[in-house]
C-alpha cells in the first residue's frame, strides 16, 4: 500500500493521495485505475502534467496562463458501472488519460491483471475492515479523532508490511517455502519484524 489519506472523497484529498503517491516514487510513470471520482482527474493531472507555457502575442489583455498538460506516456482508465434499480447490470472500462493501445499493452504487462478494475483497491479495503476495528462500520470501536485514527493507520500499515507473513507472498530457501512480507517481497528488508524493531526504527528515523 503506496500511499492513503483519511478524510471525505473531495478535490483536497485527491490531491494529498496523489502527491503522497508522486513523492515515494517521483521517476515512476505509473498506470492508473480508479472508480469515477471526477477529482482524480484533476489531482493526476496536476501532479504528473507538465506545465506549457504561451508565447506573448503582443497584444492587448492579460497573457494566457500556464496549464499543466498529461505527457503521452500516461494512462490512465477508470471502471463504469450501469446501474438498473440499484444493482450493477454492466461493467465497462473509460479511458481518461492515454489510448486504447496503450491499455491493453499496459494490461499485457501485468502479472496479475487482465481487465481494468478496482478490485484490489476493493479487496485492500475489505482487508483494512477485517482487520482494523477502527474502519468497520456501525461499532463502537470508531476514532472520534482523525490524529488518533492516523496514528493507529500508521501502525497497522507498520504490521501489514513488515511483521505479519502473508499466506500469499512466499520465498524458496533451500527445500522450504517461507511466507515473507510484503516489504521483503519489494526488497526493502531481508527479514520478519518484530513490533520492537518498528518502533525503535521509527523513532530513529523521526529524530534524525
Amino acid at each position: 500500500m503506496v500511499a492513503y489519506t483519511i478524510g471525505k472523497r473531495k478535490l483536497q484529498e485527491a490531491h494529498d493521495l496523489l502527491h503522497q503517491v508522486h513523492d515515494h516514487a517521483p521517476e515512476a510513470m505509473p498506470y492508473f485505475t480508479s472508480d469515477e471520482l471526477e477529482h482524480y482527474v484533476s489531482a493526476i493531472r496536476e501532479e504528473y502534467g507538465i506545465k506549457k507555457t504561451f508565447p506573448k502575442t503582443g497584444k492587448r489583455g492579460r497573457p494566457k496562463k500556464p496549464v499543466k498538460v498529461v505527457p503521452p506516456e500516461l494512462v490512465y482508465a477508470v471502471v463504469h458501472k450501469s446501474r438498473e434499480k440499484g444493482r450493477v447490470i454492466k461493467i465497462e472500462k473509460k479511458i481518461i488519460f492515454g489510448t486504447e493501445k496503450q491499455v491493453a499493452k499496459k494490461i499485457r504487462e501485468s502479472p496479475c491483471s487482465n481487465s481494468v478494475n478496482t478490485s484490489f483497491v476493493e479487496r485492500n479495503n475489505l482487508t483494512l475492515r477485517q482487520q482494523n476495528g477502527r474502519l468497520q462500520r456501525k461499532t463502537l470501536q470508531f476514532s472520534k479523532e482523525k490524529a488518533l485514527l492516523t496514528s493507529q493507520m500508521d501502525f497497522f500499515l507498520g504490521v501489514y508490511h513488515f511483521i505479519r507473513p502473508h499466506s500469499g507472498l512466499k520465498r524458496v530457501i533451500g527445500k522450504k517455502r517461507q511466507e515473507i512480507t510484503p516489504m521483503i517481497a519489494a526488497g526493502k528488508t531481508d527479514h520478519l519484524w518484530t513490533v520492537e524493531e518498528f518502533f525503535l526504527f521509527n523513532w530513529k528515523h523521526l529524530t534524525r
